[in-house]
């Protein structure tokens, strides 16, 4: 079976290179997310979070959602991740509840613990305590997400007796989804999460079998598709190449990939990390994905720096040559 729901991702970056007004290339995404809004196959939108990065990589993934909360009405809006750790919980709870309010319930938290020492420097915090941090910032928001006053006592945090406001648009709040690669994740995604984000189908298959060995029931899953669907795939390596050695290269300086820098973007296919594919082969991908325990795909609303305009052709053909085949079963 293959996934049963179809997101676009964004991290708002804004590359040297190919550089923008800052402000003329949030108003393009922004309405590109309107097009979204306005395409059927598409139920989401997705933002995520770094700090200091020259190209802009959104800072501030719960005042973005808050945008895209009050001009949407339909997709559901999500942190995809925000790095939780980083934040002090009670400040994240009032802003997610804003963002439930602003969607009417539309809004789903997802947090990771991150990994990035020079964002932990620079916030005050370290590495070394993200996963104690990260266990105490869940609990904090479950209490506050319940709607009623709470105190909490722990390692990090004290917070005396109090609420949270506004309320929960839902009972509990927020879905809280979790994401993470080790197995040390795996593992409290699957106790304390409401689903998982992971970045391929083998991260999937082992979160299911965490919440199968800890008997927490089956739990939904999403991915992120580092997926190209174009009609003509060779035409868009041609043209997408030196943004995706940006990427790529972005992520090994952030030392989130221990590998050395690319040159070659057919490299960056034969090592797995892109996939081109007209029609067909996203259909067989995404077979491949469903087989995997994934229930949700996002889908880059663009690679960094590329042109909107170009990115949305490719969105439109994604959503109508291939998403309204899968969801039909044809």
């Amino acid at each position: 079976m293959a996934p049963s729901r179809f997101g676009v991702f964004y991290d708002f970056r804004n590359p040297a290179p190919w550089r923008e007004p800052w402000d003329v290339r949030y108003r393009k995404i922004l309405e590109q997310i309107d097009w979204v809004e306005s395409t059927p196959a598409f139920g989401e939108v997705s933002v995520s979070e770094h700090h200091f990065v020259d190209d802009g990589y959104t800072p501030s993934v719960l005042a973005l959602s808050a945008a895209i909360a009050a001009r949407t009405t339909r997709v559901g809006v999500s942190t995809n991740i925000l790095q939780l750790p980083l934040h002090h919980p009670l400040r994240v709870a009032e802003d997610a509840l804003t963002v439930d309010a602003l969607s009417a319930g539309r809004f789903r938290l997802g947090v990771a613990v991150g990994y990035r020492e020079l964002e932990f420097e620079a916030l005050g915090t370290s590495t070394r305590d993200r996963a104690s941090r990260m266990e105490e910032a869940l609990q904090i928001l479950r209490l506050a997400f319940a709607g009623e006053p709470f105190r909490f006592e722990g390692r990090h945090w004290s917070i005396p007796e109090l609420g949270v406001r506004p309320g929960p648009v839902r009972p509990g709040g927020p879905p809280i989804w979790l994401g993470g690669t080790a197995p040390a994740a795996l593992d409290r995604a699957a106790r304390t999460a409401d689903g998982f984000m992971a970045s391929v189908n083998a991260e999937v298959v082992a979160f299911h079998g965490a919440c199968e060995r800890l008997g927490a029931g089956r739990k939904p899953a999403s991915r992120t598709a580092w997926m190209v669907v174009d009609e003509d795939p060779e035409r868009a390596l041609a043209a997408l190449g030196e943004h995706m050695l940006y990427q790529v290269n972005q992520y090994i300086d952030y030392g989130f990939l221990k590998v050395p820098p690319y040159t070659d973007p057919r490299r960056l296919i034969q090592d797995g990390f892109y996939t081109f594919v007209d029609a067909e082969g996203a259909l067989a991908a995404l077979a491949e994905a469903g087989a995997a325990g994934v229930d949700e795909v996002h889908f880059f609303g663009m690679l960094p720096g590329e042109d909107v305009a170009a990115a949305t052709v490719r969105l439109e053909y994604l959503a109508a040559k291939v998403l309204p085949r899968l969801a039909s079963g044809r």
